[in-house]
Order: C-alpha cells, then structure tokens, then sequence
C-alpha cells in the first residue's frame, strides 16, 4: 500500500519532535543529563585529567632514559695526495742508498733531504656512517625527586578541586531544577488567582445589569483582573526563561519536571549545634581542602629548588660504531659504561632566585588555607543560620496561609451581609494568594539553603539528590498551588481563643511528614560512620 506523502510528513516531523525534546521525569534525570552535557562540568573534568598527567610526567624524570643516534653524511677531499708507486721508489731504492753513504756526516746535516713531490693532485667523495645508542639512568637526583612528591601532592588538590566543581554541579542542577518548579507553582497560583477573578468579574456584571452593584466594584474587581491577567503573562515569561537555564545545563530542551508536593520534611539541620557543623567544614570542605593541598606542594616546591645546589650523579652506557670511507680513518665501535657525578658551582644566581620565589609563592599558598577556611566558616554559619531561619519560615508561613484563609472567608461573609466592600474582599484574596506563594518560595529556599549547607560542610552527594528525587513522586494536584478554601486551611485558635470548626491543628502540621525521607537521613548515617571510625 502507497503511504500519503502527508502522512510521512507528518511522521518525520512527529519523530524529529521526539529526538529533539527531552522530557526529564525528575531531579536525576536532569543532574544525569548535566553530568553528561554541561560544558561547565566538562571543563572540569578535561582539566583533571590534563593536570593528573604532571604526576606521569614527574615520575619519568626518575626512570631510564635511552635514546637512539645515527648520521649519514657525504664528504669530499680536495687536495695533495702521494703517488704510491713513486714513494715506493724513492724510500727503497734511491733514498735508502743516500743514507747509506751520508752516514758519516755531521748532526744535523741532510744530504738526504730531497724534495718529495711525488704528489698529485686529488678530488675524492666517499661516505660517512655513524650511529649509537645512549642508555642514562638517574642515580641521584633529589630535584626530580622533591619535583615527583610535588606533583603528587597537586594531584591531590586537583581531586579535590573536582569533588568540588560536583557539588557546584549539584547545586547548579537543583537551582535550574527547582528555580523553574518555582515559576510553575507561581503560574498555578496566578492562573487560580485569574481564574477566580474572572468569575467574581462575570458574576459582579450581572449583579450590576440587575442594578445590584455600584460602579467601583465593577472597577475594582475590573482592575484586579487586569492585573492578575499581565501577571500570568509575566510569569509565563520568566518560566521560558528559566527553563531555558536547563537547557544551558543538559544542552537539551526540557519540558515537563516533576513537581514538588505539599507534605516535604522541613526539619532544623541534623546535628542542630553549629559547632559540630563547623568541625565538619574545617575537616570536608573541598575548597579548604584543595587549598591545603596546594600548600604543601609549595612547600615542597622550596625543598625542590633548594636542591638545584645538590650534587647530582647518573648511571649511563654508550655504545658508539663509526665508519668513515676514503681509506682516511679505520672503521671503530666504541662502548662506554660507568657513573658521571657533576657538583653545580654556580648558576649565575638562578637556582637562589628559583628559591626566593618558591618561598613568596608558599606563604601565598599558606594566606590561601587561611582564607578558603575563613570562607568554609563563614559560609557554614551563613547557611546554618538560613537553614534554622527557613525552617521557621515555612512553618510561619503556613500559618499565614491559614490566618488568610479564615480572614477571607469572614470578609466574604461580611460583603454578603454589607459590613464589608469588594474592596475589602479583593484585598484579603490576593492576601491569600500572596501567603501561598510566599509558603511555596520559603519551601524551596529550605531546600536550597539546605544543600548549600551540606556542601560548606564537604558532605553534599549526588545522594541528596535521589533523597529530593523521592519527594518528586506525586500528582500535579498534591502541590502547594493546589491548596484552596475546600481543604480547610484555616486557624483553629488563636492564643486562648477557640472556633467553633474543627479543623486539622497547627501542631499537627510542625509534625515530621512521616511519607518522605529526611535530607538529613543520609548525613546521619554518613556521621555515625564518620564517629565510629
């Protein structure tokens, strides 16, 4: 059967769709799309294993060394060259005679010097062959050595550097992720403001046609609408945006994340003392540590220049085969093995200078531990003191979500009986939603504050991810935007004061969500492992 052009059209198009959208289910879907993608973290890596390389390259400054020669060359002579047949003559027969009979004369005297010019002139070309083989073994070299433990000590830093350049990741990963679970709670949130609005609006112009209502009401209620209208606009925008920064991260456009639901463990950090917190960052921050690191390779880079002034001595064998043409020069094989040992005298002051500067370059090393652990402290107590704060937050938070719920339902009460205007009741609901939306921020700022605080301590993991992925496990309509006036979210006392309904208390909410595991789960565990060690 003949398939429509049309329709394989539209296949290929539906298929380029699929291969060009990616739809990430959750939070590790998108931190394992960033670990393959993200440029940033990819540098990183390159830069590891460009910098791990040194360690080779130090360590076969120690190892033998061989190296292969050989030269081909032609030469030519241009010159005198005696007559073989003509000095044969004169030294046996005419030459030897004369000194035969001049032996008699005084010292000094040569009746024998005639002048041999049994020469001609000559123009030869003929070939030249060397080749050889040089075999050097490093006997004592305390400068390659200290240059070796050097590198290894920046290798270490390097590891360090790395672990960190992660848990940026880790936090550039839940930012983008939550930054644009954010917007979509803000979207939901106007969209019901909207929503809500425009139905007060439809019901407000039929009771004013019917002469029920005055003209500001309508106006009033007019104007909210038209505002909340441009809000979801707006916040239609800065959603595009900040997916657009997970596109940056995985450099595949996202669609759908999973959202965050209602019922999410908001708990004071696990220990509560910030002391202990501290402890930890000056033992595990990889800033701190990778400083550490690079400080003791500068020491040793002292110790390595330092031994510019050593003596030096190195096992070789040298095998050397020469062979020459034009009759000049025998053909040879030389072979030579022993220990050369060399003093350095004097260097014109470089290997002092070398020196200097290795010290200037360790104290600098050394201001950089003090900052970097300054910095671990700093940030440390900065986010602990975010942490606690959030926590408070977000539970205060729900209570204003209650407090505004109750006083909007008395509000509309009061309109119905005319002890209260729409202007009354417009502004207590965008009370409410104002209360949900600041509920919702306060929630992923303890996230966020949260993991921002295990990475200044040096314990963040990819498994604090999978523990916010396992809160990423329920419908759309179990999230904060979803809360309305029907799930009786309102105050139950106020100080010694008690109503009449009875509704699910404030206490009951401080109470740990029983369905969702701790982002401090994982640390526990991991710091009974650290205390039993």
């Amino acid at each position: 059967m003949k398939k429509s052009p049309v329709i394989l059209g539209f296949v290929s198009v539906l298929l380029f769709s699929i291969c060009t959208t990616a739809i990430a289910q959750d939070l590790v879907d998108i931190f394992n799309l960033a670990r393959k993608n993200d440029a940033q973290w990819a540098s990183k890596k390159q830069k590891y294993m460009a910098d791990r390389e040194k360690v080779e390259q130090a360590y076969g400054t120690l190892l033998p060394t061989a190296e292969a020669n050989a030269t081909w060359a032609k030469q030519q002579y241009d010159g005198q060259t005696f007559d073989p047949d003509i000095v044969q003559e004169i030294f046996t027969f005419d030459r030897v005679n004369c000194w035969i009979n001049n032996s008699n004369n005084p010292p000094g005297f040569d009746a024998c010097s005639s002048d041999l010019t049994a020469t001609t002139a000559s123009k030869s070309d003929y070939e030249v062959e060397q080749y050889g083989v040089t075999i050097t073994q490093p006997l004592i070299r305390m400068d390659r050595w200290h240059r070796y433990k050097r590198a290894q000590m920046m290798d270490n830093g390097a590891k360090a550097d790395l672990a960190l350049a992660q848990q940026e990741l880790i936090i550039r990963t839940s930012e983008a992720y939550f930054g644009v679970l954010k917007a979509q709670e803000e979207l939901r949130l106007a969209e019901a403001e909207e929503k809500m609005l425009r139905t007060q609006l439809t019901e407000i112009k039929n009771r004013y046609r019917l002469g029920l209502m005055r003209d500001t009401d309508l106006f009033e209620i007019q104007a909210q609408y038209d505002l909340a209208s441009a809000g979801v606009i707006v916040i239609q925008a800065q959603l595009d945006g900040l997916k657009e920064n997970l596109t940056l991260l995985t450099g595949q456009p996202i669609e759908l994340v999973s959202p965050l639901p209602k019922n999410i463990p908001v708990e004071p950090p696990q220990p509560l003392e910030l002391a202990e917190w501290e402890e930890f960052a000056k033992r595990n921050n990889y800033q701190l540590l990778a400083a550490q690191f690079i400080s003791q390779a500068a020491e040793k880079e002292i110790t390595e220049k330092k031994a510019g002034h050593a003596p030096t001595a190195d096992l070789f064998f040298d095998y050397r085969h020469s062979d020459v043409g034009g009759g000049f020069t025998p053909s040879s094989d030389t072979t030579t093995f022993g220990v050369r040992f060399a003093i350095p005298l004097y260097t014109g002051g470089i290997t002092s200078s070398q020196t200097k500067e290795a010290q200037y370059r360790s104290q600098s090393a050394r201001d950089d531990v003090e900052l970097a652990r300054r910095n671990a402290i700093r940030e440390t107590r900065q986010y602990h003191t975010r942490v606690m704060a959030d926590v408070a937050s977000v539970n205060a938070r729900l209570r204003a979500v209650k407090s505004n719920n109750s006083s909007l339902r008395t509000m509309k009460e009061g309109w119905k009986s005319g002890l209260r205007t729409m202007t009354d009741v417009l502004s207590s609901q965008r009370k409410v939603f104002q209360a949900r939306k600041e509920y919702s921020n306060a929630r992923y700022d303890y996230i966020l504050n949260t993991l921002k605080l295990k990475k200044a301590a040096g314990v963040l993991t990819p498994e604090d991810l999978r523990t916010l992925n396992s809160w990423l496990d329920a419908p759309s309509s179990d999230t904060v935007s979803s809360l309305d006036s029907d799930e009786n979210l309102y105050l139950e006392e106020i100080d010694d004061i008690k109503f009449k309904q009875q509704i699910k208390t404030f206490e009951d909410d401080n109470k740990p969500a029983q369905s969702h595991k701790s982002l401090y789960d994982a640390f526990k565990s991991w710091r009974k492992g650290d205390g039993a060690e």
